[in-house]
């Protein structure tokens, strides 16, 4: 791979050009046809689509709605061939024809592309629904990609969408070169003149794309194209070219090491470069690049020279050439690193001068310097250093880390010695394989594919795949393999819920689909077995959490299951944290049966379920309603105490004995609130019965504190013959006020 021919060429933007306004029916060219106007429309559509999904979440009626017209209008425009809309900044281009200027078309689609810097849109005939919403979604994000290096078709490519391919237009970098002197001009030329006539062998490669970037010269500069070879001679530095090169990467050097780092990551390829050119002109470029590295801080040196030079020199690449025009005791330092990463130190370091070809004399003081080095090392209590450099550096090299990658370019430049052990160990590799448990093996890689793969069709195939290997573990009775390869799943799609919720929402239906009712009747007598079998059924019940929802409440509601069906409720009770806000969107949908085991799980899943179990409380079914006080009851929040006091003061008159008994569960800081707020003179007129019974029940508990200062309001009430319930009722707060 060379650079010789790597052009770097202006470019004009297409999108700059001005655009026209659209022939309209009528109008002299006659130009807009029948189908001119039905695509106006079906992109006045997709831009509503667009205007939708910026406004409401995309899973709502209104975005649904408006996808569905617009591929509705997409299909009536019976493209045969692909649709290919150039974007200028106002308007798209249909063949020459400008569309949608100055509408909705130009303010949510063609403005939010064109800042993308996208060219032209490709859209297929078989474009989907999902693929127009994946889209319109994305264009609502394209203003987030411009402080970013994702592009919008790496973005829409992530989201699996292959039937609308945006093209998008050039971004070069403008490298900035100067006033290069002539004599670096005539560098050029030669080199140039050389090259032109030396036979070119096999077809011509890059090392970047001839459009990726603009050279700015002095406009007296005689050339109209700069190569990067020729980029090369006229930037004097070094570290100068390889700063041009990260850019061309879409990448920039940061930080006051900004030079150093650029460096350090393109100095294969600026290596490369030099070693294009003439011999001579080769030989002066190196010793440059060696001043170059010799300048950076002495451990990115360090470290360019073990990963980079010196597996390069043993390798017979350019990158080893630079060491030759290293001083002398650099050169031997440079040699003496293979002494720290490789047993074999003394034969490597040979091999290393052999490839650098130097001249008899200059080998030899290079190896006076290198024995001296060695000597030293050898001395009493360096052995142990030596050893231990060694040792260090063999584990750093064989470690491997699932947090983050691992380069292997320094274990793979240097000789490997086997010892015994390591024999051993190579030869238990066969038995190890054999051994591997190939169906938790091939359930974890479908997972990690189905991380990668963006298109939720191919992603359910995979899905489908993993969910007859989650029968395998099933029948083999591995409850808890089975769990746990299921968590992962479940984590995966909590992670996907933002980036790919079609993918997400393709898993979390796989784990539903696997969650049959004989497996929920399995995983209760699982329950109930024993001690660790009840841990397993709780992994289980964790790993496909809300999936196992709608068996649930089907097992519940089933007639014939009514024994199993009683024995089901504690299971979800110990899992209500999990299951409740499941449970809470079916919650009346069921039977009576799956009322009531919802409501008491969402009792024990705490506060924040008040209104949900509050709605069971005007329900017709006594059972349902004394469980959604229990609920109330358990929850024990100011929200629970004011909706059982609401059932006091205005329920049926079964609902009102039931809540004025449930409201006595409740903590003494949320009951008492709630009773001096009944016991009202206008609440004891309209329900002296509940009035009464609330005074004996706090007389009975001695909790006559916490009500004591609302009775002195009721014992006038006391003389009011006419009304002998009422009376009674004056007379306890009369007593259980003078206690």
């Amino acid at each position: 791979m060379t650079g010789s021919n790597s052009a770097l060429m202006d470019r004009v933007d297409p999108s700059a050009l001005p655009s026209s306004p659209a022939v309209r029916p009528g109008d002299p060219a006659g130009q807009w046809t029948d189908g001119g106007v039905a695509l106006e429309g079906f992109l006045q559509l997709l831009g509503r689509a667009v205007k939708q999904l910026h406004t409401y979440p995309i899973t709502s009626p209104m975005c649904t709605e408006a996808i569905a017209a617009c591929h509705k209008a997409f299909v009536g425009l019976e493209q045969a061939d692909c649709l290919v809309l150039r974007v200028t900044p106002r308007a798209f281009l249909v063949g020459e024809t400008p569309i949608g200027a100055a509408s909705i078309i130009e303010h949510e689609l063609v403005r939010r592309l064109h800042l993308a810097h996208v060219a032209s849109l490709d859209i297929e005939p078989a474009a989907s629904p999902r693929d127009f919403t994946r889209f319109c979604a994305d264009v609502v994000r394209c203003e987030e990609l411009a402080d970013t290096k994702t592009t919008f078709a790496e973005l829409l490519a992530d989201h699996g969408v292959e039937t609308i391919v945006p093209r998008m237009a050039p971004r070069p970098e403008v490298l900035d070169v100067g006033a290069p002197p002539a004599a670096a001009w005539d560098l050029v030329k030669r080199e140039n003149t050389r090259r032109e006539a030396s036979p070119v062998v096999g077809p011509t490669q890059y090392l970047y794309p001839p459009d990726k970037g603009w050279v700015r010269l002095d406009p007296t500069a005689p050339a109209d194209t700069v190569s990067l070879v020729d980029m090369a001679l006229l930037v004097n530095e070094p570290a100068d070219v390889a700063a041009m090169l990260l850019r061309l990467t879409d990448d920039d050097a940061v930080g006051p090491e900004g030079g150093e780092q650029a460096l350090e990551r393109k100095f294969t390829d600026v290596a490369m470069l030099f070693a294009s050119l003439d011999a001579p002109l080769a030989q002066m470029m190196f010793g440059k690049l060696a001043r170059a590295v010799l300048a950076i801080s002495p451990a990115r040196r360090q470290a360019l020279l073990q990963r980079t030079i010196l597996p390069g020199l043993l390798d017979g690449r350019p990158d080893g050439a630079v060491l030759r025009d290293f001083p002398d005791a650099d050169l031997a330092e440079s040699l003496c690193l293979l002494l720290d990463l490789e047993t074999a130190a003394p034969g490597v370091v040979t091999a290393a001068m052999h490839r650098l070809e130097l001249p008899a004399e200059r080998r030899q003081a290079i190896g006076a310097l290198v024995e001296e080095r060695l000597q030293r090392s050898e001395e009493p209590g360096q052995a142990d250093t030596r050893e231990a450099t060694t040792d260090h550096y063999a584990r750093r090299l064989i470690k491997v880390e699932s947090t983050e990658g691992k380069n292997f370019a320094e274990f793979a430049a240097f000789d490997l010695s086997i010892d015994e052990e390591a024999a051993a160990s190579i030869a238990q590799v066969g038995n190890r394989i054999a051994s591997t448990d190939f169906v938790v093996t091939q359930i974890d890689c479908l997972r990690r594919v189905v991380r990668l793969e963006p298109n939720p069709a191919t992603a359910e195939a995979l899905l489908r795949r993993a969910l007859l290997l989650f029968g395998d573990l099933d029948r083999a009775g591995r409850w808890g393999d089975l769990a746990a390869a299921a968590s992962q799943f479940d984590e995966l799609a909590g992670e996907l819920c933002e980036a790919r919720p079609d993918v997400a929402s393709a898993i979390r239906e796989a784990l539903a689909a696997f969650c049959t009712q004989g497996r929920v009747l399995a995983l209760l007598e699982l329950h109930e077995r024993d001690k660790s079998s009840r841990e397993v059924a709780s992994s289980f019940v964790k790993a496909f959490g809300l999936s196992l929802v709608p068996r649930f409440i089907a097992v519940l509601d089933d007639p014939s299951l009514t024994s199993r069906a009683a024995r089901l409720t504690p299971l979800m009770c110990r899992h209500a944290a999990i299951l409740a806000s499941g449970l809470a969107a079916h919650l009346g949908q069921g039977k009576p049966a799956s009322t009531r085991a919802t409501v008491r799980t969402c009792g024990f899943a705490g506060a924040g379920y008040e209104s949900v179990i509050g709605g069971q409380l005007v329900s017709t079914d006594e059972q349902t309603v004394r469980e959604a006080l229990r609920a109330l009851a358990r929850i024990g929040s100011p929200r629970a105490a004011s909706l059982v006091a609401e059932q006091i003061a205005s329920g049926t008159h079964f609902a009102r004995n039931a809540a004025a008994e449930a409201l006595w569960h409740f903590p003494p800081s949320q009951r008492a609130p709630q009773l001096r707020n009944l016991l009202r003179r206008e609440f004891v007129m309209q329900n002296p019965p509940i009035a009464s019974m609330l005074i004996d029940r706090a007389a009975q508990s001695g909790a006559g504190d916490e009500i004591r200062g609302a009775l002195s309001h009721l014992e006038g009430l006391r003389f009011r013959f006419w009304n002998p319930a009422v009376m009674r009722v004056a007379r306890k707060a009369r007593e259980l006020r003078c206690q």
